[in-house]
């Protein structure tokens, strides 16, 4: 499988992978990666099928400001994991807004529902659903394994 990488600067504060394509629109200040996706950057790992970030350039650095990314959206932040069939990032403000078949999963807890709003910053998640039994709540036993 051939990959193919974009680092933002040697300075890197984020990555894109792509297993199929990455197109690089300078005009737009984007870039479309398709096929085994991964974006990294200082807060987050993401994975998806398909993934368009837009960059702004400051200095000689281009700086990914957001990030939607679509279909089997994984993204692993601190022990936690969030999936969803489509997540949008921005950057100003920290938050990811996942949408469709959403769940986080923790090592206590497993939560789903229809959209999640995760604020970085300020440590919130906030799990709506889409009518009243849609929204479950697992709670893992701790040391299972034991």
């Amino acid at each position: 499988m051939l990959y193919l990488f974009f680092f933002s600067s040697a300075n890197a504060e984020g990555y894109v992978k792509a297993g199929e394509s990455l197109i690089w629109d300078s005009e737009n200040k984007s870039y479309t990666a398709n096929g085994d996706v991964e974006f990294k950057n200082d807060k987050f790992v993401a994975f998806a099928d398909k993934m368009i970030a837009n960059y702004e350039e400051e200095g000689k650095d281009e700086v990914f400001t957001v990030i939607e990314l679509f279909n089997n959206v994984v993204i692993e932040f601190e022990d936690e994991t969030f999936k969803g069939n489509y997540a949008v990032y921005t950057r100003n403000d920290n938050i990811i807004k996942l949408t469709g078949d959403v769940s986080i999963e923790s090592p206590t807890r497993l939560l789903t529902g229809s959209e999640l709003i995760a604020d970085i910053d300020n440590n919130k998640r906030i799990l709506n659903s889409a009518n009243n039994e849609s929204l479950v709540e697992v709670l893992l036993e701790n040391n299972a394994n034991n």
